[in-house]
């Protein structure tokens, strides 16, 4: 399962609505007009051509086809955002995020093909930060359903929403969401609240960490135990992913060494630097931080189980040959930042998405035991009553009438469904010969 964790940026608003990421500064106009520490940019011609994976029938290949997209500018970017600082329509909010998720997903397919390019995987689970809104509830945006959101303050930097692939097929073990029932009027200190998850058993916090407490190492700590303890009654995480405002790469892995259930704690970052899926292909590149001014690193995943790291499509870190080498996680690298708006790219954001996959279930007993407690149905996920329950499937199940019927009405047997011919003639047994020789 591929989960996807990208800050957006809000300015701080009280209202209940989505539109704090698209007015005021969220554009954000340092991101833009530092894209060319990136990309191949100058002040005079801001476009940038790149390959886009292209499968050509005559040599059966896959081949790069030219793509070309202008960067706008620090200012075009902010007269852009600015026009949206009294607008609150609907379309609008679904048109920016459409575009937000569209980048993720393609920097997520991007990191995570294979095959030669021939397979690649979407993100399962995304989380955004800094956003929620009434108008998303029950919205799908690009085949992403809005599954939760969480408002805890009031405070549009401190929100979260989470949206799942209306595609995929996911057991509800696999995903259950910790809410909360406390409101506070701030979420600057130890007690701020932020989206917790458990994701095939693993307890994974998705942070904003307060700037107020994001320099102590011990206020970090109390602040992640207090969400943990909200969410499971334990002082125990397995992974933490998200905006953690660190002014150094080095400093979440220290400040949780010991703690929180383990002991080394491993980041996404490699050798102080992260790779970036490149603007609209597969080339990847390290950059050297994750905000606006791409040299810090704000937006990490961090664990203190086994992981494995993806660097120039290779596993590095790690000893993968060790008999014993059983990760749990992957650390794929970067989203982009920037998406195609009104015909130019503009920087969505100030922060990068971090790409994570989870390889495995944390306790496969439990899971078992949630199917057995649940009696779900083996071939449509569905849940059984009755006499089902003996048979592990539903009676009547959609899946099977696609390609099975039942023998006879009230039959648990099931026979692969034949044609039915069009006559209402009785068919006609060929007679065989008798004995006499008589037809």
């Amino acid at each position: 399962m591929i989960v996807v964790y990208q800050s957006l940026e809000s300015v701080g608003h009280k209202e209940t609505t989505g539109h704090s990421v698209l007015s005021g500064n969220s554009f954000k106009h340092k991101a833009q007009t530092n894209a060319g520490r990136v990309y191949d940019l100058d002040n005079a011609d801001r476009k940038l051509t790149f390959p886009v994976p292209h499968y050509d029938f005559a040599t059966k290949k896959i081949v790069g086809k030219d793509m070309e997209v202008e960067f706008a500018t620090g200012l075009e970017s902010k007269a852009f955002s600015n026009t949206f600082k009294s607008g609150q329509d609907a379309n609008e909010l679904l048109e920016f995020l459409s575009g937000v998720i569209d980048t993720i997903v393609k920097s997520t397919m991007n990191r995570t093909s294979t095959n030669g390019g021939f397979t690649s995987r979407p993100p399962t689970i995304i989380v955004l930060g800094e956003l929620y809104g009434e108008e998303l509830k029950g919205k799908t945006i690009r085949g992403y359903d809005v599954v939760y959101g969480m408002n805890p303050t009031g405070d549009s930097r401190h929100r979260f929403t989470v949206l799942k692939n209306k595609h995929s097929q996911i057991d509800d073990f696999d995903l259950k969401v910790h809410r909360f029932d406390t409101l506070s009027d701030n979420n600057k200190n130890e007690k701020a609240i932020c989206m917790t998850l458990t994701i095939m058993g693993w307890l994974m916090a998705f942070v904003h960490i307060p700037n107020h407490i994001c320099g102590d190492a011990a206020s970090v700590v109390e602040y992640l135990k207090f969400n943990a303890m909200r969410s499971t009654g334990r002082e125990e995480l397995d992974l933490l992913i998200g905006d953690t405002n660190q002014k150094s790469s080095g400093f979440m892995p220290s400040a949780l060494k010991g703690k929180l259930g383990g002991q080394d704690w491993v980041s996404s970052i490699h050798g102080g630097e992260q790779e970036l899926v490149g603007y609209g292909g597969h080339s990847t590149f390290s950059i050297s931080g994750t905000n606006s001014g791409f040299d810090t690193h704000f937006d990490i995943a961090c664990t203190h189980h086994a992981v494995a790291k993806i660097k120039d499509n290779k596993v590095v870190g790690s000893d993968t040959t060790d008999p014993a080498y059983d990760p749990a996680f992957v650390f794929h690298g970067l989203t982009d930042k920037y998406t195609q708006l009104n015909g130019k790219a503009y920087a969505y954001s100030d922060h990068n998405g971090v790409i994570i996959e989870v390889l495995r279930r944390k306790d496969v007993q439990a899971y078992n035991a949630h199917r057995r407690n649940y009696r779900l149905c083996r071939s449509c996920n569905g849940e059984l009553t009755g006499i089902e329950t003996l048979t592990g499937i539903h009676l009547n199940c959609r899946t099977l009438q696609l390609t099975y019927a039942p023998k006879e009405e009230g039959s648990l047997k099931r026979v692969a469904s034949q044609d039915v011919p069009d006559s209402d003639e009785p068919s006609r047994k060929k007679r065989k010969p008798s004995r006499d020789g008589d037809v």
